[in-house]
């Protein structure tokens, strides 16, 4: 399983997917967040540059 402790990127993330629920690409980023997809992975789909929610 993937990690997600990132607390910031993880209200991002389900911020996006409540945004686009309904959507094609709503679907595919909470089943990339549900199924253990790597952040990076998920950043990407979202059109959002990781190393701006990367912790120190």
């Amino acid at each position: 399983m993937a990690y997600r402790g990132n607390q910031r990127l993880n209200a991002e993330i389900e911020r996006q997917i409540a945004a686009w629920d309904g959507t094609v690409h709503g679907q595919a980023i909470k089943n990339m967040y549900e199924n253990g997809s790597e952040y990076e992975s998920i950043c990407e789909l979202m059109g959002l540059d990781y190393e701006d929610y990367e912790e120190e």
